[in-house]
């Protein structure tokens, strides 16, 4: 219970903290968009095409929220929506080239920032850290549906 504990306390440090080290919420204010709308144009270049409601599953927002977020990626032409052919009730959402763009050129904001925030670790150390990362990005694919109570349970 108590490794769990701190596992979680870790983490939410990290979920605190690691947008300020790279000044996401700058950038976001300079790019006039927030996390979500970024989450988004990610998601649907990582994933291609996607309905709705495959947007709704990924972000755990309501279907009116994310109508709204693609209502403003639409009008800024980063997404472009096609409706079915065969049945016009369904709405596919695509990111465009430029949105493919502006996605890219956060990416290399985001990462030059990374990069001064660990500018002081040795190559050593900056592999560790890079190793860890990909350990819990591999935990968080392994186990998409972990609760906090199974956690609990695990430690």
């Amino acid at each position: 219970m108590e490794t769990s504990n701190e596992l979680l306390k870790s983490y939410l440090t990290l979920v605190d903290r690691m947008p300020r080290i790279m000044e996401l919420p700058t950038l976001m204010r300079q790019l006039k968009s927030n996390a979500t709308e970024v989450y988004i144009l990610h998601f649907l270049l990582a994933n291609g095409s996607q309905y709705g409601t495959d947007i709704v599953r990924a972000t755990g927002l309501t279907t009116s929220a994310v109508t709204q977020i693609c209502d403003k990626l639409g009008q800024e032409e980063l997404i472009e929506r096609t409706r079915s052919d065969q049945d016009r009730r369904y709405v596919s959402i695509s990111i465009t080239s430029k949105g493919e763009e502006a996605l890219d050129g956060m990416y290399k904001i985001m990462s030059n920032k990374l990069v001064e925030s660990i500018r002081g670790l040795s190559d050593d150390e900056a592999h560790e850290l890079l190793g860890h990362f990909r350990s819990v990005e591999h935990l968080i694919m392994k186990r998409k549906d972990l609760t906090v109570s199974e956690l609990s349970v695990q430690s």
